[in-house]
């Protein structure tokens, strides 16, 4: 009877999880982390394509652009108004009246800025409906959009995956489990940074590619640094 109570009283040992499964466990949050990842650079690169796909994209009305092919059609803006907004950083803005659409404002070079006033035709070229380019006596500024949608899809996404594979690259012990996901917060703000401004540059796909390899490259280690100290 004195056994029996004795071994009541004793407290039931964890049973240590094989090797084997915790190596198939880090394994599978890698691999599902890196595949995160992988599709949020996918998704990157389809922003940054369409984001410039109207630098190689035809003029309307020649040879190339056949039917149902998104062409750059050419037209004539007239300025409205000019004026200047921001504080320490100022933006010279032009409101334009275009020939098919109702005006809209475009942030320009301090030198195009000085050179039209309001009356003064500017050329301009349009792609799916959005004007990309204003053009007036040799100054040419491209207007660039932040598809901010695809922007923040990605960050999730890279963060997050890089976040899960950290879990299963480094395991970290019980007490610093927490560390991979903090380290998502800064990759978050790095990689919608990071990625608008790669989208309105619209570098070289290869020169577009290779920062951004790279950049979550230091964030990866980054990481693994911080979960191992």
């Amino acid at each position: 009877m004195d056994a029996w109570v004795g071994k009541l009283g004793k407290p039931e040992r964890r049973r240590a999880v094989p090797r084997a499964v915790r190596v198939a466990g880090r394994v599978l949050l890698t691999v599902v982390g890196l595949s995160v990842v992988c599709f949020g650079f996918v998704l990157f690169v389809g922003a940054y394509e369409t984001a410039g796909a109207y630098l190689g994209a035809p003029v309307c009305g020649s040879p190339e652009a056949g039917a149902g092919v998104d062409c750059v059609r050419q037209e004539s803006g007239r300025v409205t108004r000019k004026y200047e907004s921001g504080g320490d950083s100022t933006s010279y803005m032009l409101t334009v009246a275009r020939e098919t659409e109702p005006g809209d404002s475009y942030s320009v070079s301090r030198s195009f800025y000085r050179d039209v006033e309001v009356g003064t035709s500017v050329d301009l070229k349009v792609y799916r409906g959005a004007v990309v380019r204003l053009a007036h006596r040799g100054h040419e500024d491209e207007q660039r959009a932040i598809p901010v949608p695809a922007v923040v899809e990605v960050a999730l996404l890279v963060s997050g995956g890089t976040a899960v594979a950290l879990h299963g690259l480094r395991a970290p012990a019980r007490g610093r489990r927490w560390r991979p996901t903090l380290m998502a917060v800064p990759t978050v703000v790095a990689t919608l940074l990071g990625s608008s401004l790669l989208i309105v540059y619209q570098w070289s796909f290869a020169a577009t590619l290779t920062v951004s390899v790279v950049g979550w490259l230091i964030a990866v280690f980054a990481g693994a640094a911080v979960v191992d100290s």
